[in-house]
């Protein structure tokens, strides 16, 4: 009987210790796999597990009769192993985000069919023998694309092609077209003059059309610098959908001397667009495509962008929410209804006071979008984006991110979107755990004049726009060209130029 006792006794402690060697094989394997561990960190890993496992090897196979010692080494094992099952998974998880921010992503457009509420088209079968308005000078062949699409799966419609977005609208309202044809990246645009666009129309079809890819100009981004386009489009939903931008931000990224420039774009920067050299609003580059947004970019500052990231509205309060909060020391801003600084945001009417302001995302999102309540409306925004995005770098390359890292992974999960290799991340995040550098992150500009504009993307109506001044564009270049050479700069954002143009 005490055979079969200590015969089940041992069974039990070779299983309990087998458990423990497993995991802890599986989860050196996977650090190591991920690719974002320096390898210092997993042989550190790797001995202290294997003193673990020396240790518990005699504790439970060499114990004194009628010891209860090996029955408490086995529930400390035990619990160990789950720890690092635990840790395996959150491992795993961190590696599949990074191959899946760091993967080919395609953009895609949403060109949709729009009737009336009222119209007899209740679904897209009866759209056939139709007459439909588009717009076809901005994106012929996307105009193109959907026709051919709408003739080929649901049958002939003829099209009539309009000036503008006025004209468009118009004439789906006067009832002269049945629908109308509408990229949904220009869907805000074309509807600025009907607020109520939204809740008299429906969508009976809509077609799906995938654009390339954005090749990036990769670098050592270990060794030398690099720029990325932030790009904060003002959607919800879809990551990959194109869109306007409404964040405009380049990131110079010295990584030998630890520095870091933000520079803000303001969203009405008033440029020629890079595909046919017509002046108009830099948000409406976005609504041509990432890459378009890209090149205008780089006629604008002479310089080479190297990366993108792009997120939207939706991702940002996820990572917000993450990161339990961002906490800003918010500047005392000139504003138009208050003498001490304080400003009440048009989302969601949040009262907002210099100084020290801990915010959620609902909050963060408000305070980043406001720009109606300052005298110098989108600069202050483009500083506040800059403030925005200190705080999150300060907060992610914390030792506070340990406490916020599961739900840092399922916020960015499918939200962010950049061309940067996962070989390339995986070495960004190396780096940080090798060295743990302080960045010194330093924030500049570009300044202009408002001022009524002939744009473009709005059929050449006039609109608010900002001319930028050619010596902060200098001040700009200058600055980036400082960072990439090596040379440590201290800006001085906020201070108003001494003159203009």
């Amino acid at each position: 009987m005490e055979n079969k006792k200590q015969k089940v006794e041992k069974i039990i402690n070779i299983v309990v210790y087998l458990i423990q060697v497993i995991t802890s094989i599986i989860v050196l394997w996977t650090m190591y796999v991920i690719g974002s561990i320096p390898l210092r960190y997993i042989v550190i890993a790797g001995v202290v597990l294997s003193l673990i496992l020396v240790g518990e090897y005699f504790l439970i196979f060499y114990k004194k009769p009628k010891s209860k010692r090996s029955i408490i080494t086995q529930v400390v094992s035990l619990l160990l192993s789950i720890v690092l099952i635990i840790g395996s998974n959150y491992l795993y998880k961190f590696g599949k985000v990074v191959d899946l921010m760091g993967g080919n992503s395609f953009q895609s457009r949403a060109i949709s069919v729009i009737t009336l509420k009222d119209s007899d088209i209740l679904n897209e079968k009866l759209l056939e023998g139709k007459k439909l308005g588009m717009i076809t000078f901005m994106d012929k062949d996307s105009m193109d694309y959907a026709v051919k699409d709408i003739n080929k799966n649901i049958g002939k419609v003829s099209s009539v092609d309009h000036k503008d977005f006025n004209e468009l609208i118009t004439a789906l309202y006067d009832k002269k077209v049945d629908a109308i044809i509408l990229d949904e990246a220009f869907r805000e645009l074309a509807t600025t003059d009907h607020s109520h666009f939204d809740e008299e129309t429906r969508v009976v079809y809509q077609v799906k059309k995938q654009v390339g890819q954005v090749n990036a100009k990769n670098v050592d981004v270990t060794q030398k610098p690099f720029l990325v386009y932030i790009s904060g489009n003002d959607e919800y939903g879809e990551i990959s959908a194109i869109s306007r931008s409404d964040v405009n931000m380049l990131v110079v990224v010295n990584p030998s001397t630890h520095q870091v420039l933000l520079v803000s774009i303001p969203r009405d920067t008033y440029y020629p667009l890079h595909r046919n050299g017509q002046y108009d609003k830099f948000t409406h580059a976005g609504m041509y495509g990432l890459e378009e947004s890209l090149a205008t970019l780089q006629d604008l500052l002479h310089e080479d962008i190297n990366y993108y990231v792009k997120l939207n509205f939706t991702s940002f309060m996820n990572v917000i929410d993450a990161l339990d909060g961002i906490t800003i020391d918010v500047p005392k801003y000139p504003c138009l209804h208050s003498d001490d600084g304080t400003f009440t945001t048009k989302i969601g009417k949040y009262t907002i006071s210099p100084g020290i302001n801990t915010f959620d995302a609902k909050h963060a999102l408000a305070f980043v979008r406001e720009r109606k309540s300052f005298v110098a409306g989108d600069f202050v925004r483009g500083q506040n984006q800059q403030l925005m995005m200190k705080a999150i770098l300060d907060k992610v390359c914390s030792p506070k991110i340990l406490t916020s890292f599961s739900g840092i992974l399922d916020a960015i999960s499918g939200s962010v979107e950049t061309n940067l290799s996962s070989e390339e991340i995986n070495a960004l995040i190396q780096m940080q755990l090798s060295d743990m550098p302080t960045w010194d992150v330093q924030t500049c500009q570009i300044k202009g004049d408002p001022v009524n504009k002939p744009c473009y993307s709005l059929g050449f109506q006039n609109a608010s726009v900002v001319v930028p001044w050619e010596n902060s564009i200098q001040e700009v270049i200058d600055n980036i060209d400082k960072v990439v050479a090596g040379e440590k700069i201290t800006t001085s954002t906020g201070e108003e130029a001494e003159d203009g143009e």
